[in-house]
């Protein structure tokens, strides 16, 4: 086994890693997960609405602080299962219930035929591995639990994270495991109250986009010595940093603020 094999299968998250640099990528893959507040949340905002049954077995709500001896045995008789405060319950409900009361996200959740499908597929001949979180009979679901979902703060959140590139990773999976989507359906909701909903549809050509960038990440790991490299993440020296470019330009002289 070579010292990529080792690091087999991949997901897309150890992907969007590469893209930063392998040096990234070995941090994720050889690096002690930490989990943060947020990431714990978003896992169960999924469970709740993804699998409630699960929730409803392996939730429990410790009403009092997290010190002392009723704390110690409240723990004692609970492992193995996830621990709450009250108030990160109601959040976690408020979030399930924003999203089925929405309209169309509502809809779509409730007509899963699939949810956290696990899969394995080959692209490039290099195993894959993930989670699917929905499926219906004509679309997939991607549920995110994020800070902003207007469209601007969702569209940038799209962008940044690459969910375009986990798009087409997980509707090649889909396909290879028999459906025939038609649409891919982000359904995200903001973490903080009120918790707002926004779904949107990504194009085709946006998911094209991710595949053209998951098949050209692929040709760099085959290409990678396997080495801790930081080469496509930084550059020597520094660089000049200017706005956006869709930041209204502003008609001024700016000799006049020198000196």
């Amino acid at each position: 086994m070579s010292d990529k094999e080792q690091h087999y299968p991949l997901s897309f998250s150890s992907l969007k890693a590469f893209a930063r640099s392998p040096l990234a990528f070995i941090h994720y893959k050889e690096g002690k997960r930490v989990e943060t507040a947020a990431m714990r949340f978003g896992t169960m905002v999924h469970r709740a609405v993804l699998e409630p049954e699960r929730y409803e077995q392996s939730v429990v709500v410790y009403d009092g602080t997290r010190r002392g001896k009723d704390w110690k045995a409240f723990e004692e008789e609970n492992q193995g299962r996830d621990i709450l405060t009250v108030k990160e319950a109601m959040d976690v409900r408020a979030c399930a219930e924003r999203l089925m009361a929405h309209p169309f996200a509502g809809g779509l959740l409730s007509d899963l035929s699939e949810a956290e499908k696990p899969f394995t597929i080959e692209q490039c001949g290099i195993p894959h591995r993930g989670i699917i979180d929905g499926i219906t009979s004509w679309a997939m679901i991607d549920l995110k639990v994020t800070q902003r979902v207007d469209h601007h703060s969702l569209q940038r959140t799209i962008w940044d994270f690459k969910y375009y590139m986990q798009a087409a990773i997980y509707e090649r999976a889909a396909v290879l495991g028999g459906y025939e989507p038609e649409s891919y359906f982000i359904v995200a909701v903001e973490s903080a109250a009120p918790h707002h909903v926004n779904v949107v549809e990504l194009e085709p050509h946006y998911i094209a986009r991710g595949h053209l960038e998951w098949e050209r990440l692929l040709e760099l790991y085959r290409a990678w010595d396997g080495k801790p490299h930081n080469d496509h993440e930084t550059t020597p020296g520094h660089g000049m940093m200017d706005a956006p470019a869709w930041v209204p330009a502003l008609d001024f002289d700016c000799d006049q603020f020198k000196g």
